[in-house]
């Protein structure tokens, strides 16, 4: 090929490539590329923007892109930031890579903004579910955020850290699968439940502690527990749900219906885990309340027994606990209400309690 030829193809060539650039207000990616190994941040910042509006085209960029993501100036990382997640699949896998970094600030940086690219976000799962075992709180907060963004994708291997003995992991995991649509809170009861029905006491006990340090997500487990035959194991669900602590309508709901269990126990067990779900939300005093007007001995004997427990909160149904005590032909009845009304401890239900003890003595005393 004639030299002279060949040069003035290649100038042709380059002065297309300006003449595009210029057209399109786009300046080559190459160009870009070596303003971000500039001394000068601003000049980064300027074409980490710039190449953010290239999205994936910009992949040639990305090993500069990382490295600025190390700089702890916030505007060169996150103009860094924003550039990897324009690109998509491309720096969601760049950024999994920063989740191994040895600086804890750079793996908590790279957890939160594949927190905001869920999309595409898929190739990073693996890293992010390790990513909860990391000993920096912020790191794994921010990866159980990311996997619960993604969802679906994040899943299988979530559900599979459950069975963890690392209870980093299972707690992280718990949070990512805690935000999750209520079909996935069932996955995530089947897989738990075996486990907390074994037949071996120890076994049951562990998953029992398991189940309950995952707060939210324990509690379709613990529901679930409630429906089986053995006793042991729905005590167990019954006390999981209050250490848990969290009166979902679904909670209250199942331990208002135990109010009628056979077991005595259980009836004891679900009044007193209400009471103190009572204390902490008062709504639950409004589901409970209702229960007064039963036709069932044992389900009124619950209500008052869960009211009591909740105090102050419960002083609306003074007036109906004190008909109980003072009306009611059944003593067990009257013996319960008087006791409920002490421990709600208003002035109203002290004064009453305090009349109807005085009466049942004096009564006592004159036979």
């Amino acid at each position: 090929m004639n030299p002279r030829f060949f040069f003035t193809r290649m100038m042709a060539v380059s002065m297309a490539g300006v003449l595009f650039a210029c057209a399109t207000g786009r300046p080559p990616v190459d160009s870009l590329i070596r303003q971000l190994h500039h001394p000068n941040p601003d000049m980064r910042v300027r074409a980490m923007n710039r190449l953010s509006q290239y999205g994936p085209d910009a992949q040639k960029a990305l090993p500069a892109l990382m490295e600025n993501f190390r700089d702890r100036r916030e505007p060169v990382y996150r103009a860094s930031e924003r550039a990897l997640v324009a690109l998509r699949e491309p720096g969601a896998e760049a950024l999994a890579t920063l989740l191994s970094d040895r600086d804890s600030w750079v793996r908590c940086r790279a957890a939160a903004a594949l927190g905001t690219m869920a999309p595409s976000a898929g190739a990073a799962v693996p890293a992010l579910v390790e990513a909860l075992r990391d000993h920096d709180f912020c790191v794994s907060e921010k990866a159980a955020f990311a996997l619960g963004a993604i969802g679906e994708p994040a899943v299988p291997p979530l559900l599979e850290a459950l069975k963890s003995k690392d209870i980093s992991l299972r707690k992280g995991a718990a949070s990512a699968l805690g935000g999750m649509s209520p079909e996935i809170q069932s996955r995530v009861a089947a897989v738990l439940l075996p486990s907390f029905k074994s037949q071996d006491e120890f076994e049951r006990g562990d998953a029992a502690m398991r189940i309950t340090n995952m707060g939210k997500v324990g509690i379709p487990v613990f529901l679930a527990a409630l429906k089986e035959p053995d006793v042991d194991l729905r005590q167990r669900a019954v006390d999981g749900l209050g250490e848990i602590g969290i009166p979902t309508p679904e909670v209250v709901e199942a331990l208002i219906v135990l109010f009628k269990d056979p077991q005595r126990t259980l009836r004891l067990k679900a009044s007193v885990v209400l009471g103190r779900l009572g204390q902490k939300d008062p709504s639950v005093y409004k589901r409970v309340a209702p229960s007064l007007a039963s036709k069932e001995k044992d389900v009124i004997l619950g209500a008052m027994r869960a009211l009591g427990d909740m105090g102050s909160v419960a002083e609306a149904s003074v007036p109906q606990i004190i008909f109980f005590m003072e009306e009611s032909p059944d003593p067990e009845i009257q013996s319960e209400a008087a006791e409920s009304l002490i421990k709600m401890g208003t002035a109203t239900s002290m004064s009453a309690a305090e009349r109807f003890t005085r009466g049942q003595y004096h009564r006592g005393e004159g036979k």
